[in-house]
């Protein structure tokens, strides 16, 4: 006597497909979606090889190669969006128009892009990273202005940048009652650099977190929490050693961010 007719087993093999398949997808949407608004081609320093050091299951996305409503329309399936480093942003946008002559190397297409990605992700309230240029364009897009060129504007010489484009070290000290400071739990810390732009006028909705020698913002945060959270520091953290532990915390606190934010979707 038969116990099982190919039915059966057509049936029974059905059903295990079928919990393979919710298996799978079960472990993709436990992954963490982060947003780039631009890559880096070099692995070592990739944004994405920082953030796996914190050893967290999740998926990236470069969002540059695409048009401003599919880079909209990724955004919106992630958790989180790192604004990265890169060219001078154009002077125009915060009513400096004539200084571009000043400028280095800039990228109309990029500035578009990203002020689109920073609007749609405070409008999700979407955890924001802003590392250097990204600190900057917050700045701009929030209303506020920057200096062109720090060595002639800001008499800092050669302590963000040394020559036209060689890596510089400096400390910045954080404010004692900033989150970014209880995070990390020192007064000052050594950073890496590489950059000529810095913000001139702070914006209205953002708040100070840590600063310069020279008094430049290193840091900045949202005032009103409300608006989602931010964090931007003007240096690199990603060109830090693997094991440098401020560098490492600025990145597990940014991934927290992203899975309190990927928990309040469902």
């Amino acid at each position: 006597m038969k116990l099982f007719s190919t039915k059966h087993f057509q049936v029974i093999a059905l059903i295990l497909i079928l919990c393979l398949s919710a298996c799978s997808h079960s472990k993709t949407n436990h992954k963490l979606k982060i947003a780039i608004s631009r890559e880096r081609k070099d692995i070592d320093v990739r944004y994405s090889t920082w953030l796996e050091y914190q050893k967290i299951p999740m998926n990236y996305i470069n969002l540059y190669p695409l048009s401003i409503d599919q880079a909209i329309d990724s955004l919106k399936k992630c958790d989180a969006l790192i604004l990265s480093g890169g060219e001078d942003i154009y002077p125009g946008l915060f009513g400096q128009l004539a200084d571009t002559i000043r400028c280095g190397d800039i990228n109309r297409h990029r500035d578009s892009l990203e002020i689109s990605l920073y609007q749609t992700a405070k409008m999700l309230k979407m955890p924001v990273l802003g590392i250097c240029r990204g600190l900057q364009m917050v700045n701009v897009a929030e209303g506020g202005s920057l200096f062109i060129d720090l060595p002639t504007d800001n008499n800092s010489g050669e302590l963000h940048r040394i020559g036209q484009e060689d890596w510089a070290q400096h400390y910045v000290v954080f404010s004692k009652d900033s989150e970014l400071y209880k995070v990390i739990g020192q007064d000052s810390v050594l950073v890496e650099s590489n950059h000529h732009q810095g913000i001139n006028n702070l914006a209205s909705p953002l708040q100070l977190l840590a600063h310069s020698s020279d008094g430049l913002a290193e840091s900045v945060g949202r005032k009103d929490a409300e608006s989602g959270y931010l964090l931007a520091v003007q240096w690199h953290p990603e060109y830090a050693k693997r094991t440098d532990e401020p560098s490492g915390k600025i990145a597990g606190l940014f991934l927290q961010e992203a899975e309190k934010f990927r928990k309040s979707k469902k």
